[in-house]
């Protein structure tokens, strides 16, 4: 039909299921007699960047949501049912996806929009858990987490969180309790800007696959000064992050997020193996 599947065209195609879900859900509770309303989160005021597939959103989001909500519901109070995981390009204006997991930071979006008092995000465990279960069964949930526990959990491999849902909810100062959808009276996690640290020895151990490492080899950066920045700039005019470093005398190795990296489509960009060849050249 189409003949191809870009980025921007795989968007738009998944991006039909949580529309159909939600209009699904907003009628079964108008059915019952509970008022709802649906909305599309690219309709709803979410503005992104135009990363297809793994989007990040942008501030203007905040404002833009907490007044089309604030003035519809003054006006006809109803329960918003918004769709997850959507958003719009700021300059394309196409539909984009914030990547797996990104129903997680629609929901902290909203609360940080709103001033809710707490953010509830359902899920099929029994909250933030010391392990993943499918590796050791007896993974055990966590009680308790602060925003940056949370956040390098699941950037480095625990799968219950969006890697950015946690960022809204610590600039909102808004709590989030992770709860089990299929138990709904364990108490899953809490997570707040700060914690009682005084009897934590180990938090939780995270596992994430599928890296990317770049490893640059060179006797040209010995005793060089700014070499570092030169090639942290490299990747940042790319948009591309790096996750861990390491450094020694004449060789730097790199891990890069997965799948920023293919969204950026490094492979195409032969002028960043040239970038850092030249970096190489003029530390000679």
């Amino acid at each position: 039909m189409m003949k191809e599947l870009t980025l921007r065209t795989r968007d738009y195609l998944v991006s039909f299921g949580e529309c159909m879900s939600t209009r699904i859900f907003a009628a079964l509770l108008n059915k019952i007699g509970v008022k709802a309303r649906q909305y599309d989160a690219f309709d709803l005021g979410f503005i992104t960047t135009d990363d297809f597939t793994n989007a990040d959103i942008l501030e203007a989001t905040y404002p833009a949501v907490a007044r089309r909500l604030h003035v519809e519901w003054i006006n006809d109070p109803a329960i918003p049912i918004v769709t997850g995981f959507l958003g719009k390009g700021w300059r394309s204006g196409a539909i984009t996806t914030l990547g797996r997991g990104g129903s997680d930071l629609t929901a902290t979006t909203i609360g940080k929009a709103l001033g809710l008092r707490e953010i509830q995000v359902w899920k099929d465990v029994d909250g933030v858990l010391t392990c993943d279960p499918n590796i050791h069964p007896k993974a055990k949930p966590v009680p308790y987490l602060t925003f940056d526990e949370a956040a390098e959990l699941a950037y480095f491999g625990a799968q219950v969180l969006h890697p950015q849902s946690m960022r809204p909810a610590r600039e909102g100062d808004v709590p989030v309790r992770v709860k089990n959808s299929y138990n709904r009276r364990a108490p899953g996690t809490l997570i707040t800007k700060a914690r009682d640290m005084s009897k934590t020895v180990l938090t939780s151990i995270v596992l994430k696959s599928n890296i990317t490492m770049l490893d640059i080899v060179s006797t040209r950066m010995l005793g060089q000064y700014g070499f570092l920045a030169k090639v942290f700039s490299i990747f940042e005019d790319l948009g591309i992050s790096v996750d861990c470093v390491a450094t020694s005398e004449v060789s730097i190795s790199l891990t890069l997020d997965p799948s920023k990296l293919w969204s950026c489509e490094l492979v195409q960009h032969k002028n960043v193996w040239a970038s850092i060849y030249s970096l190489l050249i003029s530390c000679s």
